[in-house]
């Protein structure tokens, strides 16, 4: 039963995943054909600061909901959720001031409203949908997932073909499909109405178990994002552009990293109350490994046939043909990127956040000098190698991080005879450990 179990919760988590980034993919794609490599370079942005934006939603609210409600009751359910949406709508005014000063800076003026629109109507359908996965419901969200992110696709589709597209109404088409997707999720939920003082009471225990999450993330995202930024500053949004093309194929991975990612941290956290690191390791082993066959092959593709790949999607007499070679750092670095994800969320998942964070760190530093040393003679190559090199690091970080913990862990244990105690990583590190 346990088996079976993992292979439906993998199963199901890995198609809700598909659905998404399929249609992640779908809409990248259509706006790389359709927009000037300019603006095409402005979306790249602008997914940027949204997924910056959501790292921050994701780590302070999503995952803590996510450990917590694993093992909530069923009365607790509805008050914990109805809260949880308290909070979020909260957060996102915050944000989004955030993200409509950013557009400004920019010299966007143009996408503001409609960036703005897209960025509450996506954070309405990723926090709806974030409240399934919680409870491991992936089968339920992948209809308004579908109607979200396949529909926007056709719909931007439609706009090409009617020769009607634009950056502005891309944004706001994308806007109705959340908003649509939104309602779908929230229709399969059940909530209490939210009380303020227990919000308040929840959003310090939100942040006491999400803060290192938020460090991680912040972290995974300035290692990737910073290559793009630094592509638009030393060598023009088109180079940005060119580097997202390649990223689109590359990102084939995304639904199972990202799939298989969101159930480890819950999966980790549950097998660490009876088993501790290593009943966490073994317990997140299996989903790992029902998704590393994908990865592989994904890989070796990008590896043996980048031109036939660029060319089937993107057309013979693409720029993006130009990035062949820069695609097969890509996708040597998503394969490593797998393998360092999922180590850091159980890393998350067993309370070790500082010590994902100490690797992250790490990898972000190389990252930062290495785009440094090589966008200028390489350009758009340079920025992918740099990549692939940091990924690496982390892969072996991390590798070392679990490898450390168990080794505590083990060290640690009484005699056989004896019950054993997982031991929190604070403790270990020296540090007093959080409430």
């Amino acid at each position: 039963m346990g088996a079976k179990l993992l292979i439906q919760r993998a199963l199901w988590t890995l198609v809700d995943q598909g659905v998404v980034s399929f249609g992640n993919f779908l809409l990248n794609v259509l706006l790389a054909r359709t927009l000037s490599e300019e603006d095409y370079g402005k979306f790249a942005l602008f997914l940027g600061s949204i997924f910056i934006l959501r790292t921050i939603d994701y780590s302070l609210l999503s995952y803590p909901l996510s450990v917590r409600l694993c093992v909530a009751g069923d009365e607790e359910r509805a008050r914990l959720l109805g809260n949880t949406i308290l909070l979020t709508a909260a957060l996102s005014l915050v944000l989004v001031v955030v993200m409509a000063l950013g557009t400004t800076v920019l010299e966007v003026d143009n996408i503001v409203l409609p960036a703005c629109l897209c960025y509450l109507c996506w954070q309405a359908q990723e926090t709806s949908r974030r409240c399934l996965l919680a409870d491991f419901r992936y089968r339920a969200a992948v209809a308004g997932d579908g109607i979200a992110y396949v529909g926007q696709a056709m719909l931007i589709s439609l706009l090409a073909w009617l020769d009607t597209i634009s950056l502005p109404a891309a944004l706001y088409l994308m806007s109705a499909t959340f908003g649509i997707g939104t309602i779908m999720h929230a229709s399969k939920l059940r909530y209490d109405w939210p009380n303020v003082a227990e919000a308040r009471l929840l959003a310090r225990e939100y942040f006491s178990v999400g803060k290192w999450s938020l460090v991680n993330y912040q972290l995974v995202l300035a290692r990737v994002q910073l290559l793009p930024w630094m592509l638009a500053g030393l060598a023009g949004t088109a180079a940005t552009a060119s580097l997202q093309a390649g990223l689109n194929i590359a990102n084939m991975m995304n639904p199972i990293i990202f799939g298989i990612g969101n159930a480890i941290p819950q999966v980790a956290a549950h097998a660490y109350r009876t088993g501790g690191a290593i009943g966490a390791s073994r317990a997140a082993c299996g989903y790992v490994l029902v998704g590393l066959s994908p990865i592989l092959l994904i890989t070796a593709a990008g590896i043996l046939m980048p031109q036939l790949l660029l060319r089937a999607v993107y057309g013979p007499s693409s720029p993006y043909l130009a990035v062949a070679a820069a695609l097969q750092l890509l996708v040597i670095a998503g394969a490593l990127d797998y393998i360092a994800e999922m180590i850091s969320k159980t890393l998350l998942g067993v309370e070790a956040g500082r010590l994902a964070s100490l690797v992250n760190v790490a990898a972000v530093g190389v990252a930062a000098v290495l785009a440094l040393a090589l966008i200028g003679p390489l350009g758009v190559f340079g920025a992918c190698l740099a990549l692939l090199i940091a990924n690496l690091l982390r892969a072996i970080g991390a590798l070392i991080a679990i490898g450390w913990l168990i080794a505590n862990e083990r060290s640690r244990a009484p005699a056989p005879s004896k019950a054993v105690s997982p031991v929190p990583i604070d403790k270990i590190l020296g540090a007093p450990a959080e409430q």
